[in-house]
């Protein structure tokens, strides 16, 4: 049977992957997904050639308090970074 949960997707500047990963330990969450991305958006073209020019995708599935929350912890970070934190509903199969 499948189950319910939030997926919070975080695009975000290379250099905060650490501080992301702190804030999601905070929150109790210990399963996540990194990845390296690259593109272009309103930060500019991120090619990913060299660390301070790249993107991370951070991956979480939760539920939807812990994503409201998650959602709050990074709201300090979107000041001064480049970050775009997506949130959808998902299902679990397995």
């Amino acid at each position: 049977m499948a189950k319910a949960y939030k997926l919070v997707t975080i695009y975000c500047e290379a250099v905060l992957e650490s501080l992301v990963v702190r804030e999601l330990d905070k929150l109790g969450i210990m399963g996540y997904t990194v990845s390296d991305c690259r593109g272009r958006g309103t930060h500019g073209v991120r090619s990913g050639n060299w660390r301070m020019s790249s993107n991370v995708r951070i991956e979480v599935m939760c539920d939807l308090p812990t994503s409201d929350r998650l959602l709050e912890a990074l709201q300090p970070y979107d000041r001064d970074y480049g970050l775009l934190v997506v949130r959808s509903d998902v299902e679990v199969l397995n």
